[in-house]
C-alpha cells in the first residue's frame, strides 16, 4: 500500500476511503450553522483544525514539570548502530539544551530505554529484524542511552521498558506521582511509535501533555506530521524546544494570551449570535 497525496484534503479522504464525490453528504444532512455546510466543508474544516494549537487548554506549571526523553539510545541515535534515526541523531544538539534547561531550573528529567529480549520479545522480532538480530537487546551497549545525553546520577532511567509505550509495564507512572508531575514534556524517538504511545497513556492517565515538535524524530516526515497533527488536536500542547524553555524559565504568557484571544472570539461569536 502506497502513501497518499493529501494536499488535497477532501481528495485525500475519497482515495483513502474508497468513495466518489457523490457520496459526500450534503447540506441538507450534515450541517453545523457557521461552521461547514455538507461534509466537504466538514473535511476541509476538520483538516484545518489539525493545525489550530489549544494553548488555553492547560498552562504549563514549572513545578509540576518533568521531561521524559523516550528511547534517545545508541542503537537509535548513533550513526555507526543499526537502527540509527538520522533525524534523531540531529536534534540531539536541541534535546542536550532542552535537557540542561530542565536541569537548572530543577525540573526532573526521565528517562527511558526500550529493551527486548527472547522472553519479552512479543512480536518485535517479526515486525523488526534489525532487534530479532540484536538491537537493543537487553543489557547492550546498544540499549543504554545516547553518550551525549547521559543521565546523571541522580536521574531516574525506566530500563525495564519492552513495549513502545514508556507507561506500559513500568515504574514511570509512580516515578511521577512521587515528584507529583502533573505535566510530562515528550521528546525522543520514534516520534510515531515510543513518543506518541508515551504521550496517548500520559494523557489517559490525566497527565498534561507538552510535545516538543522539533526534539521528538522519526523516519518518515508524512508520520511524524500525523503523530504532530493528532497530538496538537486531542492529547498535547505542540511547542518547539525553544518556547518550551522560554515557558519553563519566564512563566506560561503563551498560554495567558491564547485565553484572552479564544475568550475574545466567544464573546464575538455570541454578539452574532445575537444579532
Amino acid at each position: 500500500m502506497t502513501s497518499k497525496d493529501f494536499s488535497d484534503p477532501v481528495g485525500g479522504f475519497l482515495e483513502v476511503y474508497g468513495r466518489a464525490t457523490d457520496d459526500l453528504l450534503g447540506a441538507q444532512v450534515l450541517s453545523a450553522p457557521g461552521v461547514f455546510e455538507g461534509e466537504r466543508q466538514f473535511i476541509q474544516f476538520a483538516d484545518r483544525d489539525y493545525d489550530v494549537d489549544r494553548h488555553w487548554a492547560f498552562r504549563i506549571k514549572r513545578e509540576q514539570c518533568a521531561l521524559v526523553v523516550v528511547d534517545l539510545q545508541e542503537d537509535f541515535v548513533n550513526p555507526k548502530n543499526p537502527m540509527c534515526v538520522p533525524e534523531a541523531y540531529r536534534q540531539i544538539p536541541r534535546v542536550k539544551r532542552t535537557i540542561e534547561a530542565c536541569r537548572s531550573l530543577g525540573v526532573p528529567v526521565i528517562y527511558s530505554a526500550h529493551n527486548i529480549a527472547s522472553d519479552c520479545c512479543a512480536d518485535f522480532y517479526e515486525f523488526w529484524e534489525p532487534i530479532a538480530a540484536g538491537a537493543i537487546k537487553e543489557g547492550t551497549a546498544g540499549a543504554d542511552i545516547y553518550h551525549e545525553i547521559y543521565p546523571r546520577p541522580d536521574e531516574r532511567v525506566i530500563r525495564v521498558k519492552h513495549a513502545y509505550d514508556s507507561f506500559a509495564g513500568t515504574d514511570l507512572d509512580y516515578v511521577l506521582r512521587d515528584r507529583d508531575v502533573k505535566t510530562v514534556i515528550i521528546c525522543g524517538t520514534l516520534t510515531n511509535f515510543c513518543c506518541e504511545s508515551t504521550a496517548r497513556t500520559a494523557y489517559f492517565l490525566n497527565y498534561h501533555v507538552v510535545f516538543g515538535s522539533d526534539i521528538n524524530a522519526s523516519d518518515n516526515a508524512f508520520a511524524h506530521e500525523a503523530t504532530i497533527r493528532t497530538m496538537r488536536r486531542g492529547f498535547a500542547r505542540v511547542l518547539d524546544h525553544e518556547a518550551i524553555i522560554d515557558i519553563l524559565a519566564n512563566g506560561d504568557r503563551m498560554h495567558d494570551e491564547a485565553q484572552r484571544e479564544r475568550q475574545q472570539r466567544k464573546a464575538g461569536a455570541s454578539v452574532s449570535a445575537a444579532r
